[in-house]
């Protein structure tokens, strides 16, 4: 989604419906501490989200799972710039 999107309230959305809300209050959380990432324990979940000035990503994993780093790392790669893919891309 856009960072305009998720201000607005428009993100675009997949998974479990009862996230939506603590997603999009992260996202604001995010905006008001000025943070390119921020993380939000929420029970036995953690909530990341992370973005720049034009896209904003969020994502619900179960704590201490063992496929959260390969997640952090892939919000990390989708927000890296585009500069770097090979020619034909």
């Amino acid at each position: 989604m856009t960072a305009e999107q998720a201000q607005n309230g428009d993100p675009g959305w997949v998974g479990d419906e009862k996230w939506q809300p603590i997603v999009h209050e992260a996202v604001k959380l995010r905006q008001i501490a000025n943070e390119p990432a921020v993380r939000v324990l929420v029970g036995d979940h953690a909530v990341l989200v992370s973005g720049d000035e034009k896209h904003v990503v969020g994502v619900v994993f179960i704590k201490g799972h063992p496929v959260v780093k390969s997640v952090v790392r892939m919000v990390r790669q989708l927000l890296r710039s585009p500069n770097a893919l090979p020619d034909g891309f």
